[in-house]
């Protein structure tokens, strides 16, 4: 089993969106999914309370808590279970460090603007001192893949460490999606450019996840 952790400690980069939509599209591909959410905010269990589906299984805060997460990962390891994608707090906690420590890849959300461009630093030096795999996340960025300011701060980043080479732009279709208890692939379905772009983002994990050496950190500038 793999294990993607959402960490920034900086608020409002939109970590619950992107982990509940890399969820579903991983199980779309196959995987069987868990979504351990430990932000005590309940973003992703209150989206999984106005589900239909009952999958990707989501273990709310509250469960956690009274659980190691090290032995929930072997336990949910020992259930068959291929992919947990953890969502945690914007800031600084144990929880937030635990979900760093089990994970096999960190991604870290962030929106192109200049608080958020430096609000990472905390979070790449703690996943450097831990030795961990990371990758930057570029997030609700302007929905025009040829902006140049997208481009210039996604080239900016890879002085703080590996960059996923694409973008997510800030669209109606994930606020819509959550509203109704979906994800941006099942709301939109074939054709929207919102589930293109989440599905280029787990094709992207799912490569680097799965290739022999791991991913490479890059030396910060």
């Amino acid at each position: 089993m793999k294990v993607i952790s959402f960490t920034n400690q900086k608020g409002g980069a939109g970590k619950s969106t992107l982990a509940i939509n890399l969820a579903v599209a991983a199980e779309r591909a196959g995987e069987r999914v868990c979504i351990v959410d430990l932000d005590q905010q309940g973003t992703i269990a209150n989206w999984f309370n106005t589900r239909t589906s009952e999958t990707p299984l989501v273990i709310a805060p509250g469960a956690v808590i009274h659980l190691n997460l090290a032995d929930l990962i072997a336990r949910l390891r020992g259930e068959g279970f291929t992919l947990a994608v953890i969502d945690t707090k914007g800031e600084e906690s144990h929880g937030t460090r635990g979900a760093m420590q089990v994970a096999d890849l960190c991604l870290i959300p962030l929106r192109p603007a200049g608080p958020d461009l430096h609000a990472i630093r905390p979070t790449v030096k703690a996943l450097r001192d831990m030795n961990r795999d990371f990758a930057l996340v570029v997030n609700q960025a302007l929905p025009n893949k040829k902006s140049k300011l997208t481009g210039a701060v996604m080239t900016g980043l890879a002085h703080d460490g590996t960059v996923v080479p694409l973008a997510v732009a800030t669209r109606a279709s994930f606020q819509k999606s959550y509203s109704l208890g979906q994800a941006v692939m099942e709301f939109e379905e074939e054709g929207g450019a919102g589930a293109a772009e989440i599905a280029e983002l787990w094709a992207w994990c799912h490569k680097h996840l799965n290739r022999g050496e791991g991913i490479a950190h890059v030396a910060a500038g």
